[in-house]
C-alpha cells in the first residue's frame, strides 16, 4: 500500500505535468509532428511586430505558416537535415548563439566597470583637454647656438600672438604647416611635465608663454575641456577592448566552476558547460525558439532552392513553355530593339564580331561569341547583348531609334554598330525575362505547396488558435 507522501508526490507531478500540457497546448500537427502554441506565436509575433500597417491577423498569418512547416517536412523527408553541410553549418551557428548562455554576464560586466574605474582614476577630474601647439623641434640640444636660435624664435612667435595674431597668423608668418595646428586631446601621464604644466594650467581659449621640454620650445594653446564620462557611454569601447582580450573565454570558465558546483554530482567546469548546452533548449524558450525557428529556416531555404528557386532560374524549356501559354500578358508599351550593340578598336574587329553571329538568334549570341573570341581580344571588343527600350542605351537610341547623338565610344574604341532588330512585342521569354521568371517561380510555388498540401496531414486545433496571443 502507498504512503501518504508517495500518493502526494505522485498527484504533486502529475498534476505538474498536466498543467505544463494546458499552459502550452498543441495548436496543430504537420506531417504528425506537434507544433505548440507557444512556437507559433513567437513566429507571429516576430513576423507581425514591425509592420506599419499593424500586420496579419492570426487566422491570415496562419495558411502561410501551415505552407512554410509542410516545405520545412518536405526538407525532413528528404533527408536535407541529415546531409553533413546542413549539420554542419546548424552546429557552428548554434554554438555561436549558445555563447551567451554559457558565460557569466556578471564577470563580464564587473570586468567592465573595473577597467571603467581604473581609467577614470587615471584620467581624474582634469578629462580630457583638446589643444593646439607651435613647437620649434631641438634634437641637437648640444648645439647652443641653435638652442638659442630657436628660443628667439619662439619668443617671436609670442610677441607676435600678445599683439593680437592669431595662432593661424604666426604660423603663416614663421613658415609652421597648418597640420601642425590640428587640435589633438591629451589627459594626464600622456605629455612631459613641462608640457602637462603648462597645458592644465590654461583656461579654455588661453595661450601659455614659451616654455621648453625635451621635444624643444613650446606655446600651447587650450581650446576646451571635456570630463570623462559616465560608464554607459564608454562601455561599448570598453568591451571591444576586452573582446579583443578574450574576456568571454574567462567569463566561459567562471560560469563553469559556477554550474559544476550546481549541478554537484563531481562534474569539471567543462562537463557542466556541456551538460548545460544540451538542455539550453527546454531551459530557456527564448532560446530555444530561436533555435527552432534557424533549423526550420535552414531546411525552408534548402528545399525551396531545390523545388523552385533554381528551377525557375535555370529550366529553360520551362520558362519558354511558360511564356508561350500566357504570351498575352506580357507586352511592350513602346518597341524594343533586341539584339548586340558592338564597339571595337577597329572596323575589322567589328565585322569578325558580326560575322560570328550572323544567323544565330540572340539568345545565342553570348555563348557563340564566348566560344569563338580568344580571350585576349577581349580588349578590342565590346558586346552588350540584350533588350533596349528608348533611353537604355544612347548608342541604341540613335542607330535604332533615330534620336539622340549616341554614347561615348570606350576609349581607344573607333566603330560601333548594332545586330539585331526591332521588335513590336515579346517574341520569346528573353525578351522579358524578369518578369516571366518571376511568375513562373510563383507558378512552380503555388504547384509545390497543393502537392504538399495533398501529401502531408495538416491538423488545426481551432479552440487552441483562439487562444493566441489571448492567454
Amino acid at each position: 500500500m502507498k504512503s501518504l507522501k508517495n500518493i502526494f508526490l505522485s498527484s504533486l507531478l502529475f498534476s505538474a505535468s498536466a498543467l505544463a500540457q494546458v499552459s502550452d497546448p498543441v495548436l496543430m500537427t504537420v506531417n504528425g509532428k506537434e507544433v505548440k502554441r507557444s512556437e507559433f506565436e513567437y513566429a507571429f509575433n516576430k513576423n507581425n511586430s514591425n509592420l506599419v500597417d499593424g500586420g496579419q491577423t492570426v487566422e491570415e498569418y496562419l495558411p502561410m505558416y501551415i505552407d512554410f512547416k509542410l516545405k520545412v517536412a518536405e526538407a525532413e523527408a528528404l533527408g536535407l537535415d541529415t546531409i553533413a553541410s546542413f549539420r554542419e553549418e546548424y552546429s557552428k551557428d548554434r554554438a555561436q548563439m549558445a555563447e551567451d548562455y554559457l558565460i557569466d554576464p556578471n564577470f563580464v560586466e564587473k570586468e567592465a566597470y573595473r577597467v571603467y574605474a581604473k581609467d577614470s582614476a587615471t584620467i581624474g577630474k582634469d578629462g580630457f583637454l583638446k589643444l593646439s601647439h607651435i613647437v620649434l623641434v631641438a634634437r641637437q640640444k648640444e648645439d647652443k647656438t641653435l638652442i638659442a636660435s630657436l628660443k628667439a624664435r619662439i619668443d617671436s612667435v609670442y610677441t607676435m600672438l600678445q599683439a593680437g595674431k592669431t595662432f593661424e597668423e604666426v604660423a603663416v608668418e614663421f613658415g609652421i604647416p597648418a597640420r601642425a595646428l590640428e587640435p589633438f586631446e591629451i589627459i594626464r601621464g600622456q605629455a612631459y611635465p613641462e608640457f602637462e604644466a603648462a597645458a592644465f594650467a590654461l583656461a579654455d581659449g588661453e595661450y601659455s608663454a614659451p616654455f621648453e621640454s625635451p621635444a624643444g620650445f613650446h606655446i600651447v594653446k587650450r581650446i576646451s575641456s571635456r570630463p570623462f564620462g559616465s560608464f554607459e557611454e564608454y562601455k561599448p569601447a570598453i568591451m571591444d577592448m576586452l573582446e579583443q582580450q578574450n574576456i568571454r573565454q574567462k567569463a566561459r570558465i567562471v560560469r563553469g566552476k559556477q554550474l559544476a558546483d550546481e549541478f554537484g554530482g563531481g562534474l569539471t567546469p567543462t562537463e557542466a558547460l556541456a551538460r548545460e548546452d544540451s538542455l539550453l533548449e527546454s531551459k530557456y524558450p527564448e532560446f530555444g525558439n530561436l533555435m527552432r525557428e534557424y533549423y526550420d529556416g535552414l531546411l525552408f531555404f534548402e528545399v525551396s532552392t531545390r523545388e523552385v528557386w533554381n528551377k525557375a532560374q535555370n529550366d529553360v524549356e520551362g520558362l519558354e513553355k511558360f511564356f508561350k501559354k500566357n504570351k498575352k500578358k506580357y507586352k511592350f508599351e513602346t518597341p524594343r530593339f533586341r539584339g548586340a550593340v558592338i564597339q571595337a578598336n577597329t572596323q575589322a574587329n567589328l565585322d569578325d564580331i558580326k560575322s560570328m553571329i550572323a544567323g544565330k538568334s540572340v539568345g545565342e549570341y553570348k555563348s557563340v561569341i564566348d566560344a569563338n573570341l580568344p580571350k585576349d581580344s577581349m580588349r578590342n571588343v565590346r558586346v552588350e547583348i540584350g533588350v533596349f527600350a528608348i533611353g537604355d542605351n544612347a548608342w541604341v537610341d540613335k542607330l535604332a531609334f533615330g534620336q539622340g547623338d549616341g554614347g561615348k565610344l570606350r576609349k581607344g574604341f573607333t566603330v560601333v554598330e548594332l545586330e539585331g532588330g526591332i521588335i513590336e512585342k515579346p517574341e520569346s521569354y528573353v525578351d522579358v525575362k524578369g518578369a516571366v521568371t518571376n511568375d513562373y517561380q510563383k507558378f512552380l510555388e503555388d504547384k509545390w505547396v497543393k502537392s504538399l498540401r495533398k501529401k502531408y496531414k495538416v491538423k488545426v486545433n481551432k479552440e487552441v488558435l483562439k487562444t493566441v496571443n489571448n492567454h
